[in-house]
């Protein structure tokens, strides 16, 4: 996002900022997730495990809810078998793990929030914002992230993923629909909480419907948007949206 934004101004004295295209964490030596050709439920569970396990106490509850509250394996069937793929706002890197384990070629994962960086093998983790990467990638993620930064904003970042993109690489986002009223209630609530115990960064709060989103994404010249809703038998209205660069 902007470094002007909100956003950045909540975390700009959490980064540290390079001049190399890429700031990668240590590499992992120990417990690397089991290359997987479907990942299951249950499966992905045991390779969150061997990748978390260890973790902090905090740690392992978050990553945990994070799973069990996103339709994080509905996502990855949106992602291309063996792409390279970049991931903003990855926290704690619970999507880069599953992506690795199942048969990606490269997984990036960006987060501003050095508080959930932490090594995990096969995935470059990266400090910082999306313009710290250079390259190009077959496909961009960007699960939960929209909301947090001011709407002002998305034009710009939507912009440089489309740039980042290969031909015909493919854009996932993942958020909430505003217009399920109950579910979206739960899900303010919810994020409402996590703002204020400081489990997220950010101070905007900010959905667009589907309609708009895709009109949005349309007019920054990705082809071929479509939105589905991911949210059965989740108390949250996730909709996924894909696109693609031409």
């Amino acid at each position: 996002a902007n470094r002007n934004s909100s956003f950045s101004h909540g975390v700009r004295g959490m980064v540290r900022m390079r001049d190399t295209s890429t700031i990668t964490a240590p590499s992992a030596s120990r417990h690397q997730p089991r290359t997987i050709a479907r990942v299951g439920f249950i499966r992905a569970l045991i390779v969150l495990h061997r990748v978390y396990g260890r973790r902090p106490l905090r740690d392992r509850v978050h990553t945990l809810v994070r799973f069990l509250t996103c339709p994080m394996l509905r996502v990855l069937d949106a992602v291309p078998h063996s792409a390279s793929l970049l991931d903003i706002g990855a926290g704690h890197g619970v999507f880069a793990t599953l992506v690795r384990a199942r048969d990606a070629r490269r997984v990036v994962g960006i987060e501003p929030d050095v508080r959930k960086v932490r090594p995990i093998a096969g995935v470059e983790s990266v400090i910082g914002f999306d313009d710290v990467v250079g390259g190009t990638f077959d496909a961009i993620s960007i699960i939960d992230v929209l909301y947090k930064i001011p709407i002002a904003d998305w034009d710009a970042l939507l912009i440089r993923c489309r740039e980042r993109l290969a031909v015909d690489g493919i854009l996932i986002i993942k958020e909430q629909d505003p217009t399920a009223r109950i579910k979206n209630a739960w899900n303010a609530l919810q994020e409402r909480i996590a703002t204020a115990l400081h489990l997220t960064l950010g101070e905007s709060f900010t959905y667009e419907s589907p309609a708009a989103f895709l009109a949005r994404i349309t007019r920054l010249g990705f082809v071929d948007a479509h939105s589905k809703r991911i949210d059965f038998g989740y108390p949250h209205p996730h909709v996924l949206y894909v696109a693609k660069r031409h």
